[in-house]
């Protein structure tokens, strides 16, 4: 069989806080790999926000920021880091409007540490996973993020920030309020692309598992894109392929129907 890439997400498709990564996709990674496959993670947490004992796990490459921040094998192949002044902008007007959010860095996570809400639970929890060292105190003069994620209210939060924004961010509206900004051009069917061209792979030979809104790009994108059964109704209707949810073993099942392992 030819090389194949594959391409996977995290939260909701490779990893769930209830069960973490499932053992039979551990075991699926690891058959990939004996059969000179190529797993990369794709994901829209940032580099800083990637446990390493996933990448443990067997992959070769990192796909992070959404499409942001591109890695293979240890190296950087790209890093597009938001401009500081236009970063300066955007998170004075976040922190002016009272809007909750965090910037999501390929060093570091910024959030606002004093803030016990549950907006924050999430990155707290985290820290304690990727390390403490990785939590920063948000400082509009000492930031470096590739993307925002914003937590809003109400429609009237979320239509302000999309009138402010308005041709400087692309935007991904997620289920519960949350609102990712992403610098113009990105996505995660751009950081495959640039992958694939790095590593001179045709996108004919290339899959993604994803369940997500940000990962509607990726899974169109792909030769064959995959939605997990436990994917939002929007990602399921668009996907030209489905296999099952995270808890039924969806990745091993998938990879094993198009015969990859």
């Amino acid at each position: 069989m030819n090389q194949k890439i594959i391409f996977f997400d995290i939260d909701g498709t490779l990893y769930d806080s209830e069960v973490g990564v499932p053992e039979s996709a551990r075991k699926a990674i690891n058959n990939l790999l004996e059969k000179n496959h190529i797993p990369i993670i794709c994901t829209g947490r940032t580099r800083a926000m990637i446990p390493e004992y996933l990448m443990n796990i067997g992959f070769m490459g990192i796909i992070a920021g959404a499409g942001t921040y591109v890695e293979y094998k240890g190296e950087v192949v790209h890093n597009k880091v938001v401009g500081e002044e236009e970063t300066k902008e955007i998170l004075s007007f976040l922190q002016k409007n009272g809007i909750k959010h965090v910037a999501e860095g390929p060093e570091h996570v910024y959030f606002d540490p004093n803030d016990s809400s549950e907006e924050y639970d999430f990155i707290n929890q985290l820290l304690d996973v990727i390390g403490k060292d990785k939590g920063k105190s948000i400082d509009h003069d000492n930031v470096r993020i590739n993307k925002i994620s914003c937590f809003t209210n109400n429609s009237e939060e979320e239509t302000k920030i999309l009138q402010f924004i308005e041709n400087k961010y692309h935007e991904i509206i997620h289920h519960g309020g949350v609102l990712e900004l992403l610098p113009l051009g990105y996505t995660k069917a751009t950081g495959i692309q640039t992958l694939l061209k790095h590593l001179r792979i045709d996108r004919k030979d290339t899959y993604a598992f994803g369940d997500s809104m940000n990962d509607i790009e990726m899974l169109d994108y792909v030769e064959y894109g995959i939605a997990m059964g436990n994917s939002y109704t929007e990602v399921l209707k668009m996907a030209k392929y489905k296999t099952k949810s995270l808890k039924e073993d969806g990745i091993f099942y998938g990879l094993k129907e198009f015969g990859l392992i």
